[in-house]
């Protein structure tokens, strides 16, 4: 099954829930707002998985839902 930019979302919020302060969603409007709206890093996985111009909202969804 290919991961989706959700799946990549996802897998961000759990490595980062170890993280000081990256405990809870976020502003999706917020961060779209932004420059950089995907870590480059998750970007440059996503593209190397095949994802042609990954959706930042749909990595951001698929970060918040962990929280859920």
């Amino acid at each position: 099954m290919k991961k989706t930019e959700g799946d990549f979302g996802r897998e961000y919020a759990e490595w980062g829930q170890a993280q000081e302060g990256f405990d809870s969603p976020v502003d999706i409007d917020k961060i779209l707002g932004q420059t950089v709206s995907i870590p480059d890093g998750d970007y440059t996985k996503m593209v190397s998985a095949g994802i042609e111009n990954p959706n930042a909202r749909d990595y951001w969804e698929g970060f918040n839902s962990f929280f859920e």
